[in-house]
């Protein structure tokens, strides 16, 4: 470690770019998290261009805050809510909302092929896209360790 004109550590400059960043990526969280309350997001899928920060930036955010947590279950709750932005996708147009419907007393709707064909294409990169979120965030936790 070397001292730099002010008389601080190489090693204390650097901590402080590491802090600043991770609590850059705290305050996208906040406000991700602030969005999915106020609008009631649910399991609902939704057109990325509806967050409030870039989804790339977001998924960037999470893997900082995850890395750097070392509490086990704060770490899971931010993983849980960082697979989320799975349910944010690219050109999607209007909310597809995901509403639980009870087995007994309702008949079907009946929805357009075009409309079946949409739903089921989301849902599957929805599906995709959390497998690749846990992964990466998998990867994120075991480096952090390292």
């Amino acid at each position: 470690m070397r001292l730099n004109r002010d008389g601080e550590t190489s090693r204390s400059i650097h901590q402080d770019l590491v802090d600043a960043r991770l609590a850059e990526a705290n305050q996208f969280i906040d406000q991700f998290l602030l969005y999915v309350r106020d609008n009631h997001v649910g399991h609902d899928l939704v057109d990325e261009i509806e967050l409030p920060i870039s989804k790339r930036v977001l998924v960037v955010a999470f893997k900082i805050a995850i890395a750097a947590e070392r509490r086990p279950n704060i770490r899971a709750l931010l993983i849980r809510a960082g697979l989320t932005l799975a349910q944010y996708r690219p050109g999607l147009g209007n909310r597809i909302t995901m509403t639980p419907v009870t087995p007994h007393g309702r008949s079907r709707q009946t929805q357009s092929d075009m409309f079946e064909q949409r739903l089921q294409r989301a849902l599957m990169a929805t599906a995709n896209e959390r497998i690749l979120l846990d992964e990466l965030y998998e990867r994120a936790c075991v480096e952090s360790y390292n």
